[in-house]
C-alpha cells in the first residue's frame, strides 16, 4: 500500500496535527497547510509559506483551485507560526474556501510544541493550548502506509544531493565503457537488454552498482525505455514505486545524463503521494536540463494540484514486456 491508496480518516485535532508531517514528508514551519477532505476522508494535502506579516496577507497563496480539482467538499486548516500572521492566514483562507463552497471544518495553530483551536471554545480546547502528541491512530495508519517525516524540507532536498565524488567518477567511467560496448550491438538487442534491466532493478531488493547505474542511466535517455519505466511504475507492483532506485541513479549520474532519472524519480514519488520529494526531484531535473518536456509537464501538474491517480496514463507506448504488466 502507498499513500495514494490509504483511506485516512481524521477523527480529532490530534489526528490531524500528528498526521500532517507524515503526509508532507517533513515538519513544517512558518507554513499554512490545507488538508482537503471528501466525505471526511483525506483527499489531498498542500502547504504554502506564510507571508512575512499580517500586513502582507494579500500575498498568501490561494489553494482553492487545487482543492476544487481534487473534488474536496471540506478542509482542515493548520498554520505553523506566530499568532497574528497565523490567525490572519486562517481567516483569509477560510473565506476563500467558503466562496468556493468548501467548508473549513477546523482551524488550528501549532507553535512551540503546542496546538490551539480557533474553531472550538470548549473545555477540550483551552485558550492556553495543548501539547502536540507524538502519535495518534491516524498517524499510525499513515506510517504503516510507508510515510515518515524528516525534520525540515532541506532534509528532503538533501536526499537528491550528488553521491560521493569517487562513486560518480566510477559511474562516469562505466558510462564510457558501456557506450563503447553498445557501439557493436544491434539496436533491437540493445533495446531488449535495456527493458530487461528496468524490469530487473524494479524487482530487485537492492540498489545497483556502478556498472548497472551506467546501464540504466543510458537506457533512460531513450524516451521509449523511460516511458516503459513509467508504465511499470504505474502498475503499482513495486514498494514505494522504487523511488529509491531512481533517486540513486540521479545522484550518481553526471548532469548531462541525470535529468531522465530525476524525472522518473519525481514521477515515482508523485504517484506514491510524496509531492514534496517529487517537486525536489523535478526541480533538479529542470536545473540539469531546463527544456526536458516531461519534467516540465509533471512540475506543472504538481503545482496545479493534479491528483496522483491522474498520471496513470503517462508513459503510453511500449507494452510491458518480459516483466509482465
Amino acid at each position: 500500500m502507498n499513500l495514494t491508496e490509504a483511506q485516512i480518516k481524521l477523527n480529532s485535532p490530534t489526528d490531524i496535527i500528528t498526521t500532517v508531517p507524515l503526509l508532507l514528508g517533513f515538519h513544517p514551519e512558518c507554513s499554512l497547510v490545507v488538508v482537503g477532505l471528501h466525505r471526511f476522508e483525506v483527499r489531498c494535502t498542500f502547504r504554502v509559506d506564510l507571508p512575512g506579516s499580517a500586513d502582507h496577507i494579500e500575498h498568501l497563496y490561494d489553494l482553492t483551485p487545487q482543492l476544487c480539482r481534487n473534488e474536496c467538499d471540506a478542509a482542515v486548516l493548520i498554520v505553523y507560526g506566530e499568532r497574528e500572521v497565523a490567525e490572519a492566514s486562517l481567516a483569509r483562507t477560510a473565506l476563500r474556501l467558503h466562496a468556493a463552497g468548501i467548508e473549513a471544518v477546523d482551524r488550528l495553530r501549532v507553535t512551540d510544541g503546542r496546538w490551539f483551536s480557533l474553531g472550538c471554545a470548549g473545555a477540550c480546547c483551552p485558550a492556553e493550548g495543548l501539547p502536540v502528541p507524538e502519535t495518534s491512530p491516524a498517524s499510525c495508519e499513515v506510517a504503516v502506509a510507508g510515510a515518515h517525516a524528516l525534520d525540515d524540507r532541506t532534509e528532503v532536498a538533501a536526499q537528491l544531493d550528488p553521491a560521493e565524488p569517487s562513486g560518480r567518477e566510477a559511474v562516469a567511467r562505466a558510462v564510457e565503457a558501456a557506450l563503447r560496448a553498445e557501439a557493436g550491438i544491434d539496436w533491437a538487442e540493445q533495446r531488449g537488454r535495456d527493458l530487461h534491466a528496468v524490469d530487473h532493478w524494479l524487482g530487485a531488493g537492492e540498489l545497483p552498482g556502478f556498472d548497472d547505474i551506467a546501464t540504466l542511466g543510458l537506457a533512460l535517455g531513450d524516451v521509449d525505455v523511460r516511458d516503459y519505466a513509467l508504465r511499470r511504475i504505474n502498475s503499482g507492483r513495486f514498494p514505494g514505486n522504487r523511488t529509491d532506485l531512481w533517486v540513486w541513479l540521479a545522484r550518481h549520474l553526471a548532469e548531462d545524463l541525470a535529468a531522465p532519472a530525476a524525472t522518473v524519480a519525481g514521477f515515482a514519488a508523485y504517484r506514491n503521494g510524496n509531492g514534496v520529494l517529487a517537486a525536489e526531484a523535478l526541480e533538479r531535473a529542470l536545473q540539469w536540463q531546463p527544456n526536458y518536456r516531461l519534467a516540465q509537464m509533471l512540475m506543472a501538474s504538481l503545482q496545479a494540484g493534479i491528483p496522483p491517480g491522474a498520471l496513470s496514463r503517462i508513459g503510453g507506448g511500449l507494452p510491458c514486456g518480459s516483466g509482465g504488466g
